[in-house]
This record gives C-alpha cells, sequence and structure tokens, in this order.
C-alpha cells in the first residue's frame, strides 16, 4: 500500500444568519462556492486541507 493526498477544501459561510461549513474535493470546491453565493451565502472562509489515505 501505498499513501497518497487527497485535497480537500474548507469553505465556512454565512447564511440567514447561520455560520456552516462543508469539507469538499478540490475538483469540487469552486463550482460548490459559487453555488453557495448564488444562494445567497457569504462565504468568508477557504482553505485547502490535505488528508492521508491508503490506497
Amino acid at each position: 500500500m501505498r499513501l497518497t493526498k487527497a485535497l480537500l477544501v474548507l469553505i465556512r459561510w454565512m447564511q440567514a444568519g447561520h455560520r456552516l461549513e462543508e469539507t469538499v474535493p478540490l475538483t469540487q470546491a469552486r463550482h460548490r462556492r459559487m453555488e453557495l453565493e448564488a444562494q445567497g451565502a457569504t462565504v468568508y472562509w477557504s482553505e485547502r486541507l490535505a488528508q492521508g489515505q491508503f490506497c
């Protein structure tokens, strides 16, 4: 087995007075952020996370 890194993005946003967060794969992060903003959310934080997984 070898260890690979799966890149994830943590997105935090505020919508209707609630602070919410979600972790999504890097490949979907931009789409998800745009989707949230289209729904009226204010995205105030996003950062890349590295998570090790065995493959």
